[in-house]
């Protein structure tokens, strides 16, 4: 946050939207998505110090299948099995940057986790007055959460090249639930009734995973920067006690290599000032799910973006258009693999708010 002058004033938000293809057993299936991304501003507060708020999302659950299958020991009958998640979970935070040495700073993050989540399986028979089962799971989520974190430049000769070493940390702790699983039945032609209804509040059921991440890049001037991230959470102890839901929780490492280049930020061509990225990122999913064999299923994820930085008129904002590719494999052939293909539109807005007036 400290990086940036104190007569500044940055608001940024990202919205995307793009196709999701799925696999499964040689299936096919796409549809389009969309979604909010964040939003966040930053704000100077003096030489020194700087604050920052958003709001950012934590998870997205929104899938919709099924099929349809013969039903034992009735000739020429089926039954329709349909499968439906929707949901979001968002984190709002508000964070402090000091910088005691100039090139030193220490930051922390305050935040607020919210949101629900439901998900619905449904059978339908088709034959007359048959008795047709649905199955309701929704997860009501709240938590707070705290991040730390320090950063470092090491200048490296005096035409603007220089080291950036960031580290952030995240303790565990616990989250809010009230998890409600209803059971209704449906006899064809008649109303619903409840067949069995749970109601589940919880302080131990789910837990924020402690959560560390490291960070380098190396920057020329405002030319070129290419940086290297990781990040460590422990999800094997946090969902710990998820095992019973049928899911184990495993720890995730994520890792991700980008870079920016910008070949004249002063050049009178509009082509010049352009920010041309591209990332690569891989990670493992923080979920093991059981699958036909009575196993487990892994997943990892690989993923290439490439990026454009378009400054506005006042050559301060920007519109950061992004394309991105992610794969979700599954580790054997019983998952189901997904391929992701987004296209993501962000305003960054820069602003010299509280540069004084100067009158004649």
């Amino acid at each position: 946050y400290t990086a940036v002058d104190s007569m500044t004033f940055l608001f940024d938000f990202g919205l995307s939207m793009g196709m999701n293809m799925l696999t499964e057993a040689g299936k096919r299936d796409a549809r389009m998505v969309g979604n909010f991304d964040y939003a966040t501003a930053l704000i100077p507060l003096g030489k020194h110090f700087a604050a920052s708020a958003g709001l950012v999302p934590y998870s997205t659950v929104g899938y919709r299948y099924g099929t349809r299958v013969p039903v034992p020991g009735v000739k020429d009958h089926y039954s329709a099995y349909a499968y439906k998640g929707q949901g979001n979970l968002q984190e709002v935070y508000l964070g402090f940057a000091w910088k005691p040495l100039p090139y030193w700073s220490l930051g922390v993050n305050a935040s607020y986790l919210f949101g629900n989540l439901q998900h619905e399986r449904r059978i339908t028979y088709d034959i007359k007055e048959s008795q047709n089962p649905t199955f309701l799971d929704h997860l009501r989520i709240r938590s707070v959460g705290v991040r730390i974190g320090s950063q470092g430049i090491i200048p490296i000769s005096a035409d603007g090249h220089q080291i950036t070493i960031g580290f952030t940390y995240e303790p565990k702790l616990p989250m809010w639930s009230r998890q409600l699983r209803l059971q209704t039945e449906t006899i064809t032609g008649q109303g619903a009734q409840i067949l069995h209804a749970d109601t589940i509040s919880s302080k131990s059921l789910f837990a924020r995973p402690h959560v560390a991440s490291a960070g380098i890049a190396y920057q020329i001037e405002n030319k070129l920067i290419a940086g290297a991230d990781v990040k460590y959470s422990r999800w094997s102890e946090a969902l710990s006690d998820t095992e019973k839901s049928g899911y184990q929780g495993v720890d995730q490492w994520q890792v991700a290599l980008g870079m920016s280049w910008v070949p004249n930020d002063r050049s009178s061509q509009y082509g010049q000032r352009i920010a041309y990225r591209a990332g690569l990122q891989g990670e493992n999913a923080y979920l093991r799910i059981p699958n036909s064999l009575g196993g487990y299923n892994s997943y990892y994820q690989i993923g290439a973006n490439l990026g454009l930085g378009l400054p506005l008129v006042d050559k301060r904002s920007h519109v950061d258009v992004t394309l991105g590719y992610s794969y979700l494999r599954p580790s054997s052939r019983t998952g189901l693999a997904e391929h992701y293909l987004t296209l993501g539109v962000a305003l960054r807005f820069n602003e010299a708010w509280f540069k004084p007036i100067k009158l004649d």
